[in-house]
């Protein structure tokens, strides 16, 4: 148990973790494990990096088995910042993970696959292995390699989910999985098969952590079945209070784009000009906030603790962009890294005072900071993308604005009109035999969200 390396811990911490002989070195890998094996997850964190850095050559199965345990609850976001070459030493499929994630940022996706490979299908992140194979072949057009690689992440998944402990791990397969049927599904669309598509994404459960984000991919599977009416009704749900935390600029551009193919001209205009007035002083405070602060991830991870404390932030925007970005997996699992960090601080303090002790804190508080800089990172990434999201936005719907003039404009040339009349009746709306009318009165229900389908006449 942990009392028995208190000598050991204690040499460690006159010798500053300055390791010189392989006597020393032994001792501190010994040091690690027992730490490992006790629980100490967070504080070995510095002192496994140190080792990996200083060990020459591969991990014995010793450390990579302490290695994997120490990962599996704190994660791989600390130990990404590793030189690519002290990485390679260690076969731990954990860290194939990240030395793939960062060939596939490179565009190495054949390298990355060529980590991957070698990683057992028995292995517990096999999963996440298996998801990232499949985007990474949906990116080289390898479509039927990824829809496979996809699918053997939802069988391992749901495999892997009666072997965890923990709620959080639970989540996190549930969610892995989810997130490879809509891989599917996306490897389905990019073949044109987009009935195939449709009926994948319908497999991801709405009350999946997935389901709100992907609602926007089944509104565009819709568009290319020119369903246009389907289209509208997908985005409409996104107007529901339970789907406050979504900031997607890109939903009012479909929408609008929807319009336009159903000749809808004034709709589609209307859509644009309020997305105009609605968004463009907004995005430019938002420009204006970024280039403000520039890098200072310290203040990124304040403005998320106090959003989180319900604090508003300057603007009404930057809220909504943040109460976005706290529903990321990614985000999720960091702040999840850090309350485990946090808890751990707060037991090692209750130890007796010593040096051991002391060392054990200097620890844990170095990798409190690394998660809170990684958060605020994060954070940052999160609004910059989300005014990236918007400037693009502002471009299409620019588009669209000229479109509608151009094409209005032919309408008057135009000896005939279908603008007249009834503009919805259920007689517009495309259905199979599951699935039935019920009138919107103005309320979003639950079981109906994603269900709603609009019945307007084109009038082209």
């Amino acid at each position: 148990m942990f009392s028995k390396i208190l000598p050991t811990v204690f040499l460690l911490s006159i010798m500053s973790f300055s390791v010189a002989a392989d006597a020393n070195l032994s001792n501190y890998r010994s040091t690690i494990i027992e730490l490992v094996n006790d629980g100490y997850y967070f504080s070995v964190v510095p002192w496994m990096k140190d080792y990996l850095v200083k060990h020459n050559g591969q991990l014995d199965s010793g450390t990579e088995a302490a290695f994997d345990k120490l990962i599996s609850h704190t994660g791989v976001k600390v130990f990404e910042s590793l030189p690519e070459n002290v990485l390679s030493r260690s076969r731990s499929p954990n860290i194939r993970y990240i030395l793939a994630k960062r060939m596939m940022k490179k565009g190495k996706f054949q390298n990355a696959l060529g980590e991957l490979k070698g990683v057992s299908g028995d292995h517990p992140s096999y999963p996440f292995i298996a998801h990232m194979m499949g985007t990474i072949y949906g990116s080289l057009n390898e479509n039927d390699s990824a829809i496979s690689a996809f699918k053997d992440c939802i069988r391992t998944s749901d495999y892997r989910m009666g072997k965890v402990d923990t709620t959080l791990q639970r989540e996190q397969l549930e969610a892995n999985r989810d997130y490879c049927v809509a891989g599917v599904a996306r490897s389905q669309f990019a073949q044109k098969d987009y009935k195939k598509a449709e009926l994948t994404y319908l497999d991801i459960p709405k009350d999946s952590f997935v389901w709100p984000e992907i609602l926007f991919e089944e509104a565009w599977t819709s568009y290319y079945e020119k369903n246009y009416n389907r289209t509208l009704g997908k985005l409409v749900s996104y107007k529901a209070p339970v789907f406050d935390f979504i900031f997607k600029p890109e939903v009012e551009v479909l929408k609008s784009l929807t319009y336009l193919k159903m000749c809808l001209y004034d709709d589609a205009k209307k859509t644009a000009d309020e997305f105009y007035t609605g968004l463009l002083s907004s995005s430019k405070d938002l420009r204006s906030f970024l280039m403000n602060h520039g890098k200072n991830y310290g203040y990124y991870f304040s403005l998320m603790a106090d959003h989180e404390a319900k604090r508003p932030a300057q603007s009404e925007m930057i809220d909504h962009i943040l109460r976005s970005v706290s529903k990321d997996a990614a985000f999720l699992e960091m702040k999840g890294g850090l309350a485990g960090a946090m808890h751990e601080l707060t037991k090692v303090k209750q130890m007796q005072n010593n040096r051991t002790s002391d060392s054990l804190e200097r620890n844990l508080q170095t990798v409190v900071e690394e998660y809170r800089f990684a958060i605020g990172a994060y954070v940052r990434a999160g609004l910059v993308s989300k005014y990236a999201e918007l400037y693009n936005a502002f471009q299409s719907m620019s588009y669209i604005k000229l479109e509608v003039l151009a094409l209005k404009k032919d309408r008057l040339y135009q000896t005939e009109t279908n603008a007249s009349g009834k503009r919805g009746d259920v007689k517009y709306i495309e259905r199979n035999d599951k699935q039935y009318f019920w009138n919107f009165n103005g309320e979003f229900w639950a079981d109906e969200l994603g269900d709603y389908v609009f019945a307007l006449r084109s009038e082209c």
